[in-house]
């Protein structure tokens, strides 16, 4: 992953937007997107004001069906044909991770899961067996699941 996306909720209608985030002097936050005409030289940009607390981070990964996962994602886990019980929810920033040539838990930062009863995982192959079923804003409740 070369860029750093985001996605977060636009203020004027609460859909989401996707694109690069900067914080503006006004204290404003915004999402700026891109689009370049058909010769390549004259890209347009635009800039949709975000409600930073739904700021989301793309992790540079997809799953089975090649939908972007994000922080905040919730992923369930699919073996074939078989789906796993287990909701896995993505973040980003401090965890720890076993290594094995240590024998011992040390401190990692970047896109990890985090599942009920699990120890914290760093992101795998998802495109092998994760599939997003929903994200923290929009479905809430599967946090209690």
């Amino acid at each position: 992953m070369d860029e750093v996306v985001f996605k977060a909720r636009r203020i004027n209608d609460g859909g989401w937007e996707k694109g690069y985030y900067v914080k503006m002097y006004d204290d404003k936050h915004y999402i700026f997107t891109g689009v370049i005409d058909a010769t390549g030289l004259y890209p347009t940009f635009c800039r949709y004001e975000i409600d930073p607390t739904t700021l989301r981070r793309f992790t540079g990964r997809y799953d089975i069906s090649g939908k972007e996962i994000y922080e905040g994602d919730f992923i369930e886990s699919h073996q074939g044909t078989q789906i796993l019980d287990i909701l896995m929810m993505v973040k980003y920033g401090t965890y720890e991770a076993y290594c094995p040539a240590d024998d011992c838990y040390m401190d990692n930062v970047g896109f990890y899961v985090e599942a009920v009863g699990y120890p914290q995982m760093p992101l795998g192959p998802l495109e092998n067996y994760a599939k997003v079923i929903g994200n923290i804003f929009d479905n809430p409740d599967l946090l209690n699941s």
